[in-house]
């Protein structure tokens, strides 16, 4: 009797692990598609959605400037839910001062935050995150792409360095309906946008961890992980 009833419950726990199973290599396998609009001129509006299963799960969203975030949930066609996530205050964050006996601990920690930033602007490593975003916007490269826009920096140089960039990826958006006018004597932003594709879950999975374990990024953080923390000298011979 106890045999059986223990064979029946592993059959449940097997059929329960066995529908885990199939439910992640859906969520893995079949691509998501994505559709996002937005303009901004006198007024900002942002707009999309994300499509799954076949149309089977819909998420629609938009945003107003200002205005609310709302989403729009479909399943199946016969469940539908519509919700607006609270928007946080707009009052700003003062920064609190550090405690008096804390002001050069908090500096070096500072100092530290900013020193491991600059690990990751090595050349070899921004080469390898250029390789990797190129690889990753021929994933993404949309099925539709569509940019009209006026675009300036208060930096004349840095709407160059915008324009410059633009050409270098030419050759991804060149068959697309992309016009993007640089303003250089003035700052400005206005234009409209639509872009529409789809994402492989799997071909993001193995673009993030080639960049992770490439050459230039793995000398950064291994030694990080297998480095042994220093142990504090004390004792009575060190006091004066």
């Amino acid at each position: 009797m106890f045999l059986s009833i223990l064979g029946f419950l592993l059959q449940i726990l097997g059929y329960l692990l066995l529908a885990v199973l199939l439910l992640c290599l859906i969520l893995i396998i079949v691509p998501y598609h994505y559709r996002v609009a937005g303009e901004k001129y006198e007024q900002s509006l942002l707009e999309g959605s994300i499509i799954w299963l076949f149309g089977g799960i819909k998420i629609d969203f938009s945003r107003t400037f200002p205005g609310r975030f709302r989403v729009h949930l479909t399943v199946l066609g016969w469940f539908r839910h519509s919700f607006a996530p609270p928007t946080p205050p707009g009052k700003p964050k003062q920064e609190s001062l550090p405690p008096p006996g804390k002001s050069e601990e908090h500096k070096h920690s500072k100092e530290k935050k900013k020193s491991s930033f600059k690990e990751f602007l090595k050349p070899d490593i921004l080469k390898e995150a250029l390789t990797t975003l190129v690889k990753l916007l021929k994933h993404f490269q949309p099925h539709t792409l569509s940019v009209s826009a006026k675009i300036g920096f208060s930096d004349p140089m840095m709407t160059g360095l915008l324009y410059g960039l633009l050409s270098q990826f030419h050759f991804l958006i060149h068959r697309h309906d992309v016009h993007v006018q640089p303003v250089f004597d003035e700052e400005c932003l206005e234009g409209q946008f639509l872009i529409g594709g789809r994402v492989w879950i799997p071909a993001l999975l193995l673009m993030m961890a080639g960049f992770l374990l490439s050459k230039p990024v793995r000398s950064i953080y291994i030694p990080k992980i297998f480095k042994k923390p220093r142990k504090s000298k004390g004792g009575p011979q060190y006091v004066n």
